[in-house]
């Protein structure tokens, strides 16, 4: 079978959810009946992963969604290295993958909705005018293919493929020296976050649930004091430390700033939690799972396609419910046997519907049916 010519294009290689989920295809593809390439215009470390893994990297400004500039070049690429398919992932990539097509490219264009709230209200009109038939979307949950036919999309040229992590890497048996590294004791209960600070992560919810918690319940639970580590940097970064402040509650949280070593920080941890106010479907929440990490999560997106009463791996609270959120944290605090039977559970939910293989075959099944 003819390998196929895969260009990723991102605007920002960063380093969040989305971007993990490109650096899993392209490492599984690349090699394995395609060869990948990949193209951004703002500089992050998902690049330079690129770079590390041998494959062809360009730079390619976009100023805007409408960028012509940006699509006239995008089309001279495309012919250059006789690509099949671009595969985007945010819309400013995606119209100018399609307006591509304009300067001569004959391109697939697949693009991953990773979001379930809106944003200009031009873009359901934009979706009905561009949704062509040789454009295919992948909605990361149900929820997020809900989102896309609400935004005008076509559901004939939308499939749902969960993302998937690597049980495997995840499950491997390794110490974590995270706590010695941040002075925390043995005897603690690490409840850990790992999310960009931006306002649709509610981390400013979480904090204020946290106070909460510990101005009701005190600081104690079973014998154990919880310690939470925020794992991440971003714009609302400093405006949470002054929360966190200013509620009294500093000495409680760890803000570790950004992290690579998430397996690390993970077996190391006790109990995850996603207090985030949109979530398309969370690929940290699996990661944690494949750590045995009992799950705590905001009622979101496509958090209840992970999180439910079928797989039993945690709790589900409305955004917003700080007592709520509060009282999860208190119940998983204080019974180490429901943190066990929940953990025992993602771990097994994630290797029955969450894989990575299952996520790259099902992606090329998409790619194939381009082409």
């Amino acid at each position: 079978m003819e390998m196929l010519r895969i260009l990723y294009l991102i605007n920002h290689a960063g380093k969040g959810g989305t971007e993990r989920y490109v650096d899993s295809l392209a490492r599984k593809l690349n090699g394995s009946g395609a060869e990948v390439f990949f193209a951004y215009n703002e500089e992050g470390p998902l690049a330079d992963r690129m770079r590390e893994m041998g494959i062809p990297v360009f730079r390619l400004e976009m100023k805007s969604r409408f960028d012509l500039k940006a699509a006239l070049a995008l089309a001279g690429l495309c012919r250059k290295l006789n690509i099949d398919i671009v595969h985007t992932q945010f819309l400013r990539e995606f119209y100018i993958a399609l307006i591509s097509r304009l300067f001569g490219s004959r391109v697939y264009v697949v693009n991953t909705c990773h979001m379930t709230h809106a944003g200009h209200p031009a873009d359901k009109i934009l979706n009905k005018l561009l949704s062509f038939n040789n454009t295919r979307t992948i909605a990361v949950s149900h929820a997020a293919e809900r989102f896309l036919v609400e935004q005008g999309m076509r559901p004939q040229h939308i499939g749902v493929i969960h993302n998937g992590v690597d049980v495997d890497y995840y499950t491997e048996e390794v110490s974590s020296g995270i706590r010695e590294e941040l002075g925390i004791s043995s005897d603690s209960l690490v409840v850990v976050s790992i999310a960009r600070f931006s306002p649709e992560k509610g981390h400013s919810f979480l904090i204020r649930a946290i106070a909460r918690l510990l101005q009701t319940h005190g600081t104690v639970f079973s014998g154990r004091k919880p310690v939470f580590l925020l794992v991440g940097d971003g714009e609302t970064l400093e405006e949470c430390k002054n929360l966190a402040s200013e509620l009294g509650i500093s000495d409680h949280i760890i803000f570790a700033g950004f992290r690579s070593d998430v397996r690390n920080i993970l077996k190391g941890s006790d109990i995850y939690i996603c207090h985030s106010r949109y979530e398309a479907f969370g690929i940290s929440i699996l990661e944690a799972m494949a750590c045995s990490l009992p799950v705590i999560t905001t009622d979101v997106g496509g958090t209840g396609e992970i999180v439910n009463d079928e797989n039993k791996c945690g709790i589900r609270v409305e955004y917003g419910d700080e007592e709520g959120m509060a009282n999860a944290m208190r119940l998983l605090f204080e019974s180490s046997r429901l943190r066990e039977e929940y953990g025992r559970n993602g771990l097994e939910a994630v290797r029955k519907d969450f894989s990575i293989n299952a996520m790259i075959e099902k992606t090329r099944q998409v790619y194939r049916e381009c082409v």
